[in-house]
């Protein structure tokens, strides 16, 4: 009898030093391969009981770092990171007789990539949506040994969370097929070209409206949305306001990071489309604030070329070109913001794909952009030409560029250039390339236009393309007499 009481006894005091030893914890986002961002202060943070001193060190600091645990067991310091290495280093938490340790830590360069399916898009693709090349990456993703992602697993919240739900993978044919495509290709390449680790937090919901990512006080105000969605079980996830802004974003901005990649659209080609570039720089100085690093860059991916259809959310035909014209507004309009294009990136038989394979190109796009913009290349002509002025001269519309100073490469046809007369309607032009990037347009049914527009439809794959291999962005606009006609 006293020897199974005493085995129960040991049994029980085993039980409670196992639950005292769960007290104290990292956050999700802080452990083992995580990728910490160089040469800055960043954030270590976790749980242990409410306001117990938490000592945290790390291998490459002389001294430790003390914080205490508040009143809900949330704990936080700052630590000072040292330039990119490839070496591993361990980060150590203390408290009382508990101790948690992350192993297989790099210094580097960390981003954040969010949005909808696209981004979320799995470098193995899925059933019938392929990513072109995606069997030799997987198989040599081997040789990035410093690229490490870490995906927040999906989930909703009505209140602004203080974790997620994830773990940092290596980067090797076991973990990258289901790496984010986008993200892979861009911090691969970029890893390759800055000689650094790289670190992406994906934070995606496949189908989600741009209003999920926002917050309660920017929605409250926006007569459009029904905050109530929020809670309604009825109301399909992809749908409901700030929820993925609460329980995925928020808990991913408090990781230290350098820039962010925004490739999101398609769900708003109904939902307030118009309002679409009015929200996404609201969203992005929001998410700035949050993480606050300052105005850190903010990579916009515009929509690949889609037939969207009636859906059972209202009209869209027509509406992508618009949504692609709301993302170039945006991206002028948010500080230290860029624009990827893609209008050159869907074959012919993927029109009624809204997930075009080739994944490879804006990964690299975006690295490219990035070294142009955050790392210090600034002759790098990582930028897409875009619409400068129009005017006509003898029936023909002249049209200048931004960022064509390298001219544009020779195609037997440019496909894609409408003009309109008076009366509003297009008609498909004629389009040469003239000397200094001038592109003059044309059509014998229109004698005297006054608006022109190029690309700008649901399905129109861009076959202008600048000197750098980039495409031109879409877009409309007026036609302004030429100074000697006025």
């Amino acid at each position: 009898m006293k020897k199974h009481l005493a085995a129960t006894l040991c049994l029980l005091l085993l039980a409670a030093t196992a639950s005292f030893a769960g007290n104290l914890r990292f956050s999700s986002f802080i452990g083992d391969n995580m990728v910490l961002q160089q040469s800055t202060q960043v954030r270590i943070w976790g749980f242990a009981d409410p306001g117990s001193s938490v000592s945290v060190s790390a291998s490459w600091l002389s001294s430790s770092v003390s914080g205490k645990a508040g009143a809900d067991g949330r704990w936080e310091v700052m630590l000072r990171t040292p330039s990119a290495t490839f070496t591993p280093q361990t980060v150590r938490a203390r408290s009382g007789g508990q101790t948690v340790t992350a192993n297989n830590v790099l210094i580097g360069e960390v981003w954040l990539c969010s949005g909808q399916s696209n981004m979320e898009m799995r470098l193995s693709g899925g059933n019938g949506t392929p990513v072109e090349g995606s069997l030799q990456e997987i198989a040599q993703s081997g040789k990035y040994k410093g690229v490490r992602l870490f995906e927040v697993r999906k989930k909703q919240a009505l209140v602004p969370e203080t974790d997620a739900e994830g773990e940092w993978k290596e980067c090797n044919p076991n973990n990258s097929p289901a790496f984010t495509a986008v993200g892979y290709f861009f911090a691969t390449r970029l890893s390759d070209i800055l000689g650094v680790p790289v670190g992406i937090i994906n934070a995606s919901w496949g189908g989600s409206v741009i209003e999920a990512w926002m917050s309660e006080g920017l929605l409250k105000d926006y007569p459009d949305v029904n905050l109530a969605n929020a809670s309604d079980s009825k109301v399909n996830a992809m749908y409901k306001p700030m929820i993925m802004y609460n329980a995925m974003f928020r808990p991913a901005s408090q990781y230290s990071t350098a820039g962010i990649i925004w490739f999101q659209g398609e769900s708003n080609i109904s939902i307030s489309y118009l309002e679409y570039a009015d929200r996404l720089t609201a969203m992005a100085e929001l998410w700035r604030k949050d993480i606050g690093r300052g105005d850190i860059p903010f990579f916009i991916v515009e929509l690949t070329p889609y037939d969207y259809y009636d859906g059972p959310y209202g009209f869209q035909d027509e509406h992508g070109p618009i949504v692609r014209e709301q993302q170039f507004i945006a991206s002028q309009r948010i500080p230290n913001a860029a624009i990827i294009g893609t209008n050159d990136l869907a074959y012919p038989y993927e029109q009624k794909q809204v997930h075009a394979s080739q994944k490879r190109q804006i990964g690299e796009r975006l690295c490219y952009m990035a070294m142009r913009t955050t790392y210090g290349f600034e002759q790098l002509p990582a930028l897409n030409p875009s619409f400068r002025s129009a005017e006509v001269r003898d029936g023909r519309v002249l049209i200048r560029f931004n960022n064509a100073n390298l001219g544009f490469m020779g195609t037997d046809e440019i496909k894609g250039f409408e003009v309109a007369g008076g009366g509003g309607t297009f008609h498909a032009a004629k389009a040469e390339v003239m000397p200094g990037g001038v592109v003059a347009v044309w059509c014998d049914l229109v004698p005297n236009p006054v608006e022109v527009r190029y690309c700008f439809k649901d399905f129109e794959v861009g076959t202008l393309i600048s000197g750098n291999g980039l495409p031109v962005i879409p877009f409309r606009a007026k036609v302004e007499p030429a100074p000697q006609d006025k």
